[in-house]
């Protein structure tokens, strides 16, 4: 995947899940034809969602330590699971939200660049 169409699979992921009632990551289910989701962004944001996979638990796991998020943790939790939580806690704080975008533009060691680009993007979809 290049770096255009993870933008591309990312607005359309963004636009999905706006379109969608506001949920837990691991109740969501997508159905295009009761949210209005025109089919053609199926795949792009398919792809988005193949590539966030690829990132693991450390990984987030990092990015909540670093930023200082009041996200719980635990050995037990998988991936998915913190990633709800985090986009969870990003939604009800604005602030962190800003930490977020601000700690996207710096280059960190111990984050995935990768993870924090996909990241600063879906904070600037509108």
């Amino acid at each position: 995947m290049k770096t255009h169409e993870l933008a591309t699979a990312l607005e359309a992921l963004a636009s999905i899940l706006r379109s969608a009632s506001n949920q837990e990551l691991d109740s969501l289910s997508i159905n295009p034809k009761k949210t209005n989701v025109d089919q053609s962004n199926a795949l792009p944001a398919l792809n988005m969602l193949v590539a966030l996979s690829e990132f693991d638990k450390n990984q987030w796991i990092t990015l909540i330590k670093e930023n200082r998020f009041d996200v719980a943790v635990s050995p037990k939790d998988s991936s998915r699971n913190i990633l709800g939580r985090l986009l969870k806690y990003l939604e009800s704080n604005p602030e962190a939200r800003n930490v977020l975008t601000r700690a996207a533009q710096k280059s960190r060691s111990s984050t995935s660049p990768e993870l924090m680009k996909a990241l600063q993007f879906l904070m600037t979809v509108k």
